[in-house]
């Protein structure tokens, strides 16, 4: 009865899934109708062609750019501070690059051998066309074979990680917890979390919306690429100003390079999808940092992480938004290193 309970269950919550992704869709769809009676001479669907990266990508302040193969493709990242010290890895969310970590490369490579890589479908990481390959499972698996590769020998490591990397970030954490030294994960729930508050919390599903949206082929990449790749505007206007917004315009500008990001969305927040694996016996310790303006995810998701994850601080970081170690780096930073500092 159990197992009959569960599949009705997962029915249901397959037909809401895709009844709300052609809902948003539609919603989109007018939008853009709109925009095509009232500036269709703009050309507004077209992003501007950068063939050039801007200067700020050029420059070698953050680290050396390096390119590894881990789990079968070809992994880029940067990487700062004496290959001596501790680990440190950092991982990136959506939409965002290794140039995300700009601010923790230079703070913590005092103290690190700090690594922000590109994740795979990402900047100048490899980008397999298949669907399947940007899984959790395989997302989990570069992260373990890119240390394996850059530390061999080395016994943890400390994983620093951010929305969909954070995601991939307490799976990693919970299915290979004797890798981690510590770790600090911003802005995101564990998939057990989130499917928990998408059956029960307004306020999460209510902030979730794009999730829905980002289900549908085709239509999300064009929506962000409209007026130039807007959306990068209005999402880091206070994250560094014009020269960071073209950073990002930049690297998404090339073929694709939104369809493997949103691959991520399409392909493991399904209903059908698995569970996470067994938890660890013990628990490494941990901090999660959420924005206090986050737009994207509830304060509700650190009471129920700290259940599920034993020695789990919980800090809401005051005045910033999702992309909070890019919004207040002096202050993301200062709970690093208090959290680091523990012993």
């Amino acid at each position: 009865m159990g197992t009959v309970a569960y599949y009705i269950r997962e029915s249901i919550s397959f037909v809401v899934t895709y009844v709300l992704c052609a809902f948003y869709s539609l919603t989109v769809l007018g939008g853009i109708l709109v925009l095509f009676v009232t500036k269709a001479h703009t050309k507004f669907w077209q992003a501007k062609s950068r063939p050039v990266p801007p200067p700020c990508l050029q420059q070698h302040d953050y680290g050396v750019h390096k390119y590894q193969n881990a789990n079968g493709i070809k992994i880029h990242y940067v990487e700062s501070g004496d290959h001596s010290k501790p680990l440190m890895v950092l991982v990136h969310g959506f939409p965002e690059f290794w140039y995300s970590w700009r601010h923790q490369l230079k703070e913590f490579s005092k103290d690190y051998w700090v690594v922000a890589l590109d994740m795979r479908g990402y900047g100048d990481t490899e980008k397999p066309e298949y669907r399947y390959a940007y899984r959790i499972d395989n997302l989990t698996e570069d992260i373990r074979c890119l240390v394996r590769a850059l530390a061999p020998g080395r016994p943890k490591f400390t994983l620093v990680a951010h929305d969909w990397g954070a995601v991939v970030g307490w799976h990693f954490v919970t299915k290979h917890m004797e890798l981690v030294d510590r770790y600090i994960m911003m802005d995101a729930p564990s998939s057990r979390v989130a499917r928990k508050l998408f059956a029960t919390s307004k306020t999460q599903f209510k902030m979730s919306w794009y999730i829905f949206f980002y289900q549908m082929p085709w239509l999300p990449e064009f929506f962000l690429r409209l007026m130039d790749l807007r959306i990068f505007k209005i999402v880091f206007r206070e994250h560094g100003g014009d020269e960071v917004i073209e950073a990002y315009k930049y690297t998404f500008s090339k073929p694709n390079a939104l369809t493997y990001p949103i691959n991520y969305y399409r392909q493991n927040l399904r209903f059908f999808a698995g569970g996470p694996p067994a938890k660890p016996k013990t628990f490494a310790l941990g901090l999660y940092l959420l924005g206090e303006k986050d737009a994207y995810v509830s304060k509700e998701t650190g009471p129920l992480l700290q259940r599920d994850f034993e020695n789990l601080d919980f800090k809401i970081v005051p005045g910033v938004d999702h992309f909070l170690q890019q919004h207040n780096p002096e202050l993301v930073n200062r709970y690093m290193r208090e959290f680091l500092a523990k012993s």
